[in-house]
């Protein structure tokens, strides 16, 4: 029930911040075929690469401009040009109703509801000639069942009646996957602005996928369910020559400028900045000013914010790795998936900051204020937690494997199944702290103080309890302190 309920709540934060966004949000759809590449919508788009045929990523490029970077593909000649839609909305609600125990499915980049790798065609010139969307073989296997269902879907969308369709025979070993196969696929000529549409539906098992091995028991994910979907314009494009004379000059946009600035800004005054998935690798913002800022995933790595004010700043899924950030203030911040591998925190506060999921891999967090942090499902191992202040935050299902919290504060946190082997607790106040089913396997507790705690089905084996106080503690099934 619980379960449910959490889930429930997360869709509903998801399906809220679609809307707030939908607006600004654009699709596949929304891109004029006939258009130049340099002429494209680039805001809500992210992650451009050369595509592989409606298949993963290959090499990374900036923008539709670097098309002509990826290897055209023959006999068509068109240049595939791989991106996801932005992101920033889901990160944003994850950061807010996020749950250890709950799986959401990536949605970003979906249609009808389903996850999809989307691409962008080019011609020779740069000429925007269509478009493929597939279904996303990435994601989990009850997922990935739904793939073979996005054709009809896109089938309704272009007009049901009007493709052409012809089952294909099966090849030598497909069978049907759950008591279905399809192998199907679906023309349609002369759609919107003259768009020839292609749709290609599997729904099987392939040969040597077979249900059920005599060694293995029942096979888990070996099958197939997956749409193809291709829409590419029919006629030549029109004035191609004009068009080409008449593209514009590329100019500096004020938000590059704002990015050359954040290079090299100490003490700077950057509240509310648009910095999103800005390079700021090494850039110098010691003192400066970043209040509310958007830095949704840029690259900070190795840059000197120390001392910074990053109060309610977004920073989800941004790069911070081997930054400094002594005494920098993240009170309230949004660090989901932010990597923070090797940063310096020491002194910094980060209080009810939402950074769950972050990785904090070898961190040093001495003397930092983290009351009331979300750190659910974070990997923290072997960072420093040396006299730190997690009073009442939350790490369920964090790993913290050989960290140190020599002397922290640790009053009434909640670590719920937590992953701390070899954690180093001497002198550490731990009361009324609920670490049910967390692993202290070889943990050292010498002195520490967990009166009122809840240590119900926790691992303590071989964990050193020297002075260690449980008064009225709530102790694993046959466990004897000293």
């Amino acid at each position: 029930m619980r379960f449910a309920i959490l889930f429930g709540v997360a869709l509903i934060a998801l399906a809220m911040a679609s809307r707030a966004d939908a607006q600004a949000a654009r699709t596949v759809w929304d891109l004029p075929i006939g258009e130049h590449a340099t002429l494209l919508p680039t805001e809500t788009f992210i992650d451009f690469a050369c595509g592989t045929n409606g298949g993963p990523p290959s090499a990374l490029i900036a923008d539709w401009s670097e098309f002509r970077r990826c290897r055209a593909e023959a006999p068509t000649g068109f240049y595939e040009v791989y991106f996801r839609y932005d992101d920033e909305a889901e990160m944003r609600a994850r950061a807010r109703f996020f749950d250890a125990a709950t799986t959401i499915i990536d949605r970003s980049t979906a249609a009808y509801d389903v996850p999809v790798i989307v691409s962008a065609l080019f011609d020779g010139d740069g000429f925007l000639v269509g478009y493929r969307i597939v279904s996303d073989p990435r994601v989990e296997v009850a997922v990935r069942e739904l793939g073979s269902a996005l054709a009809g879907s896109l089938r309704a969308r272009y007009g049901e009646e009007r493709f052409v369709c012809m089952d294909l025979p099966a090849s030598e070993g497909e069978t049907p996957y759950q008591g279905v196969f399809v192998k199907r696929q679906c023309i349609r000529q002369g759609a919107g602005n003259d768009l020839t549409l292609l749709l290609e539906a599997r729904h099987l098992r392939k040969r040597g996928q077979v249900a059920a091995q005599a060694q293995e028991g029942p096979t888990e994910g070996q099958f197939e369910s997956s749409t193809y979907f291709q829409a590419v314009l029919a006629r030549p494009i029109l004035d191609k020559e004009r068009r080409l004379a008449a593209l514009p000059e590329r100019s500096i946009t004020d938000r590059e400028a704002l990015v050359e600035r954040a290079k090299n800004c100490p003490a700077c005054d950057l509240r509310d900045a648009n910095l999103k998935r800005a390079n700021l690798a090494g850039a110098k913002l010691a003192g400066a000013d970043l209040t509310g800022a958007n830095l949704h995933g840029a690259i900070l790595a190795g840059a000197d914010l120390t001392g910074a004010k990053l109060e309610r700043a977004n920073l989800n899924r941004a790069d911070v790795k081997r930054a400094k950030l002594a005494g920098a203030v993240l009170v309230g911040a949004m660090l989901f998936e932010t990597r923070f591998d090797a940063a310096d925190f020491t002194g910094a506060r980060l209080d009810r900051a939402l950074a769950g999921r972050v990785q904090m891999i070898g961190a040093n967090l001495t003397d930092a204020s983290l009351v009331q942090i979300d750190l659910r499902a974070g990997r923290l191992n072997n960072a420093n937690f040396t006299r730190a202040d997690l009073s009442g935050s939350r790490f369920d299902d964090a790993q913290l494997t050989r960290s140190v919290l020599a002397g922290a504060r640790l009053i009434e946190v909640s670590g719920w199944r937590a992953g701390m082997v070899g954690v180093d607790l001497r002198q550490a106040d731990a009361r009324g702290a609920d670490l049910f089913g967390a692993n202290l396997r070889d943990a050292d507790l010498s002195g520490a103080d967990f009166s009122y705690a809840r240590l119900t089905t926790a691992i303590l084996s071989a964990a050193k309890v020297v002075g260690t106080k449980f008064t009225q503690a709530q102790l694993p099934a046959g466990f004897r302190p000293n």
